[in-house]
């Protein structure tokens, strides 16, 4: 499956006084990389909940190599780098369209859980759905870095 990353400019209100992006509006990118790379697999937020589960956050990590500042165009790739059907970890580059520098890379830790946030494998209750996020993690871009 060939996907294009989520790509947007930086915005004026995500800059600090020094107009460098501040630190925390990557983590909030990285959520909307998230939902689009979901999307893009034919696995929206809604189709989830809609099946009974839901995927809250564990952990975030973020490593900062590069600022981004304002108007600046960014590209962010995503790839689900482990799933069990009950955990599953996203890894995401963050890359500056222009210079095609690397600017942050980072994951966040996931588990399935029902609608009352008790842990659950969606391999064993939704395998169609299971067989959906296996097939994402042979994901490739159609965008060059």
């Amino acid at each position: 499956m060939e996907i294009l990353p989520y790509c947007r400019n930086v915005y004026y209100y995500e800059t600090d006084r020094m107009d460098v992006v501040s630190h925390t509006n990557y983590i909030r990118w990285m959520e909307e990389a998230r939902v689009s790379f979901l999307n893009k697999i034919g696995m929206s937020y809604h189709k989830i909940e809609e099946a009974g589960f839901m995927l809250p956050v564990l952990e975030v990590k973020c490593k900062y190599k590069q600022s981004l500042t304002f108007g600046d165009s960014f590209c962010i790739y995503s790839y689900i780098t482990e799933y069990n059907g009950f955990k599953m970890t996203i890894y995401y580059e963050i890359y500056n369209k222009d210079t095609k520098s690397l600017c942050a890379s980072a994951q966040s830790y996931h588990c399935f859980t029902d609608k009352n946030m008790k842990p659950t494998r969606i391999n064993q209750k939704a395998p169609q759905l299971h067989d959906i996020f296996i097939n994402a993690m042979k994901v490739t871009y159609s965008e060059l870095k």
